[in-house]
């Protein structure tokens, strides 16, 4: 009778190395992970708490904040922005024009495409939003010198990239 197969023996060799090279992550850097990823979580929920004070959800605070920096997106635009579907963003484009937050305009040179922009209260919103999430970007790096942040910034540029190199 054979040998029962080890589940590793049951994998190509490709996958059998990408998994002892996953198994194999330092403790320094599955520390540094679980750091982000804390933080990340922690980011949210204090966001989450804040906005709720202006009866935003953080959807809809990414959606007015990105249109007050970059008025006139396309919604494509904006979903890329926002990491969101294009449908999602449309059902929350849409949620937003009924609270008269935004409106939608045909873009000049091409009729299938929505132009996106703030109405004066939605603008006044999005202005309120931005100042939260100022304050809690200044609580969580004021720890942090300029150097510090920098390189910060870099290792997450470089991270980005390794993630970004895995979806292509």
């Amino acid at each position: 009778m054979p040998k029962p197969m080890a589940q590793t023996d049951t994998l190509p060799a490709g996958a059998r190395a990408r998994s002892r090279k996953a198994a194999s992550v330092s403790a320094p850097a599955m520390q540094a992970w679980l750091s982000v990823v804390r933080t990340y979580h922690l980011c949210d929920a204090v966001m989450t708490q804040r906005l709720a004070g202006l009866g935003l959800r953080l959807p809809e605070h990414e959606v007015l904040v990105n249109l007050l920096t970059t008025p006139g997106m396309s919604q494509q635009q904006l979903a890329q922005r926002c990491f969101v579907a294009k449908s999602g963003v449309s059902m929350l484009v849409s949620r937003l024009v009924a609270q008269g937050w935004l409106q939608r305009e045909a873009d000049a040179l091409d009729a299938r495409v929505w132009r996106l922009s703030l109405t004066p209260e939605g603008e006044a919103l999005a202005t309120q939003a931005r100042q939260i999430q100022a304050e809690v970007v200044s609580a969580m790096t004021s720890a942090s010198s300029a150097a510090e942040l920098q390189a910060l910034s870099a290792a997450m540029g470089q991270a980005g990239q390794a993630l970004e190199a895995m979806l292509a």
